[in-house]
């Protein structure tokens, strides 16, 4: 699967960490990128690196007592730069990344806490998706209980839940993806299950996306390889594209209708999403290990940082 056009990713630094990074985020306006995971003692570590030219240097870092899974900085203002993660016993807590000291914490899960979502820049709202088989919606300025609870009704099995996606605080839609390949979208407005579909395998990541004259739009990744894409106004057939035989770690905007994944042969993979069609555009081999995680930079489009299982974290641009 080689690139079918004349762009180019090109490796801008890299670095060898301790840390089993399992999620990556730029910091708003900044050449900086937090890493989050599980320390060498089984702990949790949260720590923040900055770019300078070629060379990657943490600048700081701090631990936790329960190993982190998931973070976002999606749930505040910009100027703020809180950061909030959700760890392996299922608890909630942000983080001033300027001072790396906790300013909150509560327990949305009882179980893994496998996925994170925040309302967008200015919002105050957390989505959280668990082991347990819960959905939950959280408002950070009174965390004491979930404002929207989403779960199977009585009888129904409770699957793990992957991954979740907000669209903002304007769409009022939050979707989540699960282990047995449901997906299920919400609509808070109306407080109803808008629409779901089920796919042969699992559910591995979600993205919510506007797409100019399209409106919004729902990617999806499976771990069998498979990226599709729906519109969430009108879901019927979706387009797809099969990346890779393995697991589609993570899908995010990189620019426009221009997306990025990670896959689980250690490839990343750039795709356009038109209306009738996804189709990788190029795909370049990282690392023999799967990329588990990355971050494709708002500030500096095609600007994207990986981790790998083999510890290392990587900074490419794609031109």
């Amino acid at each position: 699967m080689g690139s079918v056009s004349k762009s180019s990713v090109l490796c801008v630094a890299e670095k060898g960490v301790e840390t089993t990074v399992l999620s990556l985020a730029w910091i708003p306006s900044s050449a900086r990128f937090t890493a989050l995971g599980t320390g060498p003692k089984g702990n949790g570590v949260l720590s923040v690196y900055s770019l300078n030219g070629r060379e990657l240097v943490e600048t700081g870092s701090a631990n936790h007592t329960r190993p982190f899974r998931c973070g976002t900085f999606d749930v505040c203002d910009v100027s703020e730069r809180v950061y909030c993660c959700g760890d392996m016993s299922g608890g909630v807590s942000l983080w001033d990344v300027e001072t790396l000291t906790q300013v909150l914490a509560f327990r949305a899960h009882e179980d893994v806490l496998n996925a994170i979502a925040g309302g967008g820049a200015g919002s105050s709202e957390i989505l959280t998706g668990g082991r347990d088989g819960e959905v939950k919606l959280w408002d950070r300025r009174s965390p004491q209980s979930a404002i929207v609870r989403m779960f199977p009704e009585g009888g129904e099995s409770r699957r793990d839940c992957w991954t979740v996606a907000h669209a903002g605080a304007d769409a009022r839609v939050v979707a989540a993806g699960f282990d047995n390949g449901d997906i299920k979208v919400f609509d808070l407005r109306n407080m109803k299950l808008s629409w779901e579909t089920s796919l042969s395998r699992g559910v591995s990541t979600l993205l919510l996306r506007p797409s100019a004259g399209r409106g919004l739009q729902l990617v999806t990744g499976t771990v069998n390889g498979k990226l599709l894409q729906w519109s969430v106004d009108a879901p019927d057939k979706p387009v797809s594209a099969q990346l890779d035989k393995s697991t589609v770690w993570d899908t995010q905007v990189m620019q426009d209708d221009t997306l990025v994944s990670c896959l689980g042969s250690g490839a990343l993979c750039v795709s356009q999403a038109a209306k009738d069609k996804v189709e990788c555009v190029l795909s370049h081999q990282v690392s023999e290990p799967p990329l588990n995680s990355l971050a494709a930079s708002k500030d500096k489009p095609g600007l994207v940082a990986t981790s790998s299982f083999d510890k290392n974290i990587r900074i490419f641009f794609y031109t």
